[in-house]
């Protein structure tokens, strides 16, 4: 077998491999709904219980603050599954993430304030109700607290941590004299199960598939040992599996253990690191220079030479991957163009550019598998463990919002058909993969009416 070969075959996963990735994942699943282990970040409960019908309407507020952007939006609730989003984007400046928690939370209200002239409403003297997307570590109490932890992405403000997010934001609030109740604090992949819900009622599971990966489902209260919070029949639970993967059942190879030894956190979210837009790209590129060392690719242009553009971390894109992969003809054009246009590399061969496709094919569709395997774990667990899975006759839907899963090319179809595989075609057959959008600002509209609502406790 050609070391080419040898290579492509480490990103083809057996049945064998993905079982074990089920298997290894249900036990984490598991762990985490009992464990006190503050290290153990996984199955945050979001003291939501229910999800919404479809038929609710009213107009909420939302914001949706993560570590570039702020977002307010006006989320009318039209019913039947509709929705109108006023919304507005505001940059978060440098000298607002390092200064005072009392000047951001300012800047915030100022935000909202701006937003409310945009949509000319009458307010009357009742307050107005805000969901809020917290892209930042709280630690929750209730559907609507939680005490800021850390919050990383360059921000560093003073007299924040510790404290509740409920309280900043509506004492920023009342400076400006805003009558606004922060009704329900969310994590973005919570927020896209609630608000895919409100359009396919049949929705049990959100996922994030972009630069990173996270899932949210609905368990059954019981089965959370670790919630001490009013008594409730059911809870929307954060999984956190990008924290999740241990080396143990993950098929990882040399490349994605290198990637895992460099990062920020080494031995931490190696599911994520597998399978997110954020690494596709850099795994692409630690394999491609391997390959070129080993004058096993590229040979007759670079002789075994490394260009010096293929040599920083993160130098190739997880977009040039979906750029080639969208090109499936014979003679695979587009990867002339990225190698050209980007790397200086040209007069590539047939044959180069065929294993440059297959190579991203592999890497792609290996993500592919793995999400999907987490993904039937979860339909496991949302219908209450497998061997009630077969006595589930209802179409079970999974919103998922990403670009990865948006954008890169027959995501989508390569997730369902590994689905197929482990479920097979009958169980399979009863779930729909369909894209979520707006989950920040709709899903925390949403979650605002079910609180104020008596829903979420």
């Amino acid at each position: 077998m050609s070391f080419f070969q040898g290579t492509l075959n480490q990103f083809v996963l057996s049945k064998e491999q993905i079982q074990k990735i089920v298997d290894g994942m249900t036990e984490e699943f598991v762990e985490g709904l009992s464990t006190t282990d503050p290290k153990n970040i996984t199955q945050q409960p979001s003291f939501i219980t229910r999800l919404p019908t479809g038929q609710e309407t009213g107009l909420y507020l939302a914001i949706d603050m993560g570590g570039t952007n702020l977002r307010t939006a006006a989320v009318h609730l039209l019913g039947d599954g509709k929705v109108g989003v006023t919304m507005e984007k505001h940059e978060i400046t440098q000298e607002l993430k390092t200064g005072t928690g009392e000047a951001m939370f300012d800047w915030i209200a100022d935000c909202t304030a701006s937003l409310l002239k945009k949509v000319v409403i009458d307010m009357g003297n009742a307050d107005l109700h805000m969901g809020v997307t917290f892209s930042f570590a709280l630690h929750q109490t209730a559907v609507n607290r939680g005490k800021v932890l850390a919050m990383g992405k360059g921000f560093d403000l003073s007299d924040v941590m510790g404290k509740d997010l409920k309280d900043l934001l509506e004492t920023g609030f009342s400076r400006k004299n805003l009558p606004v109740t922060v009704s329900a604090i969310i994590n973005d992949t919570v927020g896209t199960l609630v608000s895919h819900a409100y359009i396919s009622p049949s929705t049990k599971i959100g996922v994030i598939l972009a630069t990173g990966t996270n899932a949210a489902y609905i368990e059954r209260a019981s089965e959370v040992s670790k919630y001490n919070g009013p008594a409730c029949e059911q809870m929307i639970l954060n999984t956190e599996w990008d924290a999740m993967g241990k080396a143990s059942y993950l098929p990882q190879t040399k490349y994605d253990k290198e990637i895992d030894a460099v990062s920020l956190v080494p031995g931490f979210q190696e599911f994520e690191k597998m399978v997110s837009g954020l690494y596709m790209g850099e795994i692409f590129r630690l394999v491609l220079v391997d390959l070129i060392e080993q004058k096993a690719i590229f040979e007759s242009s670079l002789n075994g030479q490394v260009p010096e553009a293929l040599r920083p971390a993160k130098a190739f894109k997880t977009l040039f991957m979906s750029t080639i992969e969208s090109d499936s003809s014979a003679d695979h054009k587009a990867v002339d163009k990225v190698f050209k246009t980007s790397f200086g590399v040209d007069s590539l061969t047939s044959e180069d550019r065929t294993k440059v496709f297959n190579l991203v094919h592999a890497i792609g569709q290996r993500s592919a598998a793995m999400t999907a395997a987490a993904c039937a774990t979860l339909l496991y667990k949302a219908n209450g463990g497998s061997v009630h899975l077969d006595a589930v006759k209802e179409i079970t839907t999974i919103g998922i919002d990403g670009s990865v899963f948006e954008k890169y090319p027959q995501f989508s179809q390569k997730m369902m058909k590994e689905l197929t595989k482990i479920l097979g075609e009958d169980r399979a057959s009863r779930v729909r993969l369909e894209l979520a959008r707006d989950g920040g600002s709709v899903g925390a509209a949403l979650v605002a009416m079910i609180s104020r609502n008596g829903g979420a406790m």
